[in-house]
């Protein structure tokens, strides 16, 4: 460290140590803005993924909505349209289903639910869709238009039946018949005539049959043509026989033909029983089902019972069981769409709650990932308080640590510097030769310098003892003082002598350091110039030591 410390100038340092306060401070600001970044994506992940399911669950409740108000109007119009559009929005429910399956396991396990459901709702609606055509989609279509063409039929024929004014307004003769016999007056007659004439138009407005009603409007002017007879003879006071006469036989043929044609309130009995099947398919209610088979009983009972002949019963009795079969099977089919409508909006109304449990297990996760957020953001605070209160104090220190570098140094110069005022140091600063710091570039100077002060001194004090000994060798009076002022000059020689061999090795050493650099720089000089002189210098460098060594 110290040795790296020496290869750096004082700028460098000073350059080196700021940067490595930014550093720090840069990596705090770094350290901060990632944990910013951090907790701005996860809360941007949180909010899209709840945001994601809100936005699922919104668009599942509007499928579901619109699937099943759509089956709702199908159920009311019996449109088809509006089948097609509630089976729409079940594909589309199942395509929401099959995004929000994406997102994770949670989600997965809802939008299986969902689909199943979903398709539970799907197969019971086509199940209500198809039961509905065959119940009928409206009165002519399905069972509903079959047992309608039934009991139109019935109706129809019921009418060949609807003697009952014929018959009533024959009783109505017969009685004025008797009225003529007792009291033997003009009004009398003039009432079975006039009775016989609203008979007569009852017979043309009703819905008996052409020959029927021909037969009876030929007994009935038969009838007339003898009453006629008899009611002169009454009224010009002749016997009367007892009421009897062929106009009596005319009459009962007349009845005869209407109670071979008379089912008692058969038409009535058909209105009654058809009322009591528009109120149940007004109501639904199951009491008009027993009514309707009770008034089909009691029509059977009237047919069966009435004097019309076995074929015509054979043609009537069964359009009353065609219609009591297609009543009944639409009675199921009803009983089917109720149970199968229940299911399928059972089916549907479980939906929300899968949807309303997913949003509320991902509330619950958003809650949880919103704290461990917070208890990470908070940690990442700590960190970063932590962090800026540590980096002053590590600038501080790394501060301290170059002004020790620099400040320790230059107080040893000085020191040293003070030596040199006064006398010969010994003591040398710590220098690196290849440092490239400034104040190691002062210490090599003052090295060096208080080096050439002791050599100089050294110098000096071998010549002051050389000059005196000469001194003391030509003032010598006697051949001791000589000989002792010799030895002198020898000791002052000597040390000279010395001091130059050893300035003779330094200078090779020095001169073998630098050979050793103009030898390896060539490699690393740029430019043929600079390996020229450089390899000058090292022969130079060669001849001064061979110089040197000669010497």
């Amino acid at each position: 460290m110290k040795k790296l410390a020496t290869r750096l100038r004082i700028g460098e340092k000073i350059v080196l140590g700021f940067g490595a306060i930014g550093l720090i401070f840069l990596g705090v600001i770094w350290y901060y803005h990632t944990s910013l970044r951090d907790m701005a994506a996860a809360y941007q992940d949180l909010s899209a993924v709840y945001g994601a399911r809100q936005a699922h669950a919104f668009v599942i409740e509007s499928r579901v909505s619109s699937m099943r108000a759509a089956a709702d109007r199908f159920l009311l119009t019996r449109d088809l349209g509006f089948a097609e559009q509630s089976l729409d929005q079940a594909e589309l429910l199942q395509a929401e289903t099959a995004e929000l399956a994406q997102m994770d396991a949670a989600a997965a396990r809802t939008a299986a639910a969902v689909r199943a459901l979903g398709e539970d709702f799907t197969g019971r609606f086509e199940a209500i869709v198809e039961a509905w055509r065959i119940r009928g989609l409206d009165e002519d279509s399905g069972l509903q238009g079959a047992f309608r063409r039934a009991v139109h039929q019935l109706q129809d024929r019921a009418a060949h039946y609807n003697v009952d004014r014929l018959y009533l307004l024959l009783l109505q003769v017969r009685r004025g018949e008797k009225d003529l016999g007792l009291r033997r007056e003009p009004e009398y007659r003039e009432r079975v005539y006039a009775l016989l004439e609203e008979m007569q138009a009852e017979l043309t407005a009703s819905q008996l049959r052409d020959d029927t009603k021909q037969a009876l409007s030929d007994e009935i002017a038969a009838y007339r043509e003898r009453f006629s007879r008899y009611a002169e003879r009454v009224l010009a006071g002749e016997p009367l026989d007892g009421g009897k006469g062929a106009f009596r036989d005319r009459a009962h043929r007349i009845e005869d033909l209407l109670q071979a044609h008379y089912i008692p309130d058969l038409e009535t009995a058909v209105l009654q029983m058809r009322r009591r099947e528009k109120d149940y398919l007004l109501r639904g209610d199951a009491q008009y089902i027993t009514m309707v088979d009770a008034i089909a009983d009691d029509i059977t009972a009237r047919i069966q019972a009435s004097a019309i002949a076995d074929e015509q019963q054979a043609a009537l009795l069964p359009l009353l069981d065609d219609y009591r079969r297609d009543f009944h099977a639409l009675v199921d089919q009803n009983e089917r769409i109720a149970r199968l409508s229940e299911e399928m909006f059972q089916a549907a109304a479980r939906i929300t709650p899968l949807v309303e449990d997913n949003l509320a297990e991902a509330t619950a996760t958003m809650s949880a990932q919103s704290a461990a957020i917070a208890d990470d953001a908070a940690r990442r605070a700590q960190w970063s308080l932590l962090i800026a209160a540590v980096t002053p104090l590590l600038g501080l220190v790394l501060a301290l640590l170059i002004t020790a570098r620099i400040v320790r140094p230059v107080r040893r110069m000085v020191g040293l510097l003070d030596q040199l005022t006064r006398e010969v140091p010994r003591e040398r600063l710590d220098a690196d030769p290849a440092g490239r710091d400034e104040i190691n570039a002062m210490a090599i100077a003052l090295n060096t310098l208080a080096d050439h002060r002791a050599r100089f001194a050294q110098w000096w004090r071998s010549s002051m003892q050389a000059a005196t000994a000469c001194r003391d060798l030509s003032e010598s009076a006697s051949d001791d003082e000589r000989i002792e002022a010799a030895l002198e000059m020898r000791r002052a020689f000597g040390a000279k002598l010395a001091q130059l061999d050893g300035e003779r090795e330094r200078m090779l050493d020095e001169a073998a350091r630098l050979e050793s650099i103009a030898a390896r720089e060539p490699r690393n000089a740029r430019g043929r110039a600079n390996a020229e002189e450089l390899e000058s210098i090292a022969g130079d460098l060669r001849t001064l030591a061979h110089t040197l060594e000669g010497g």
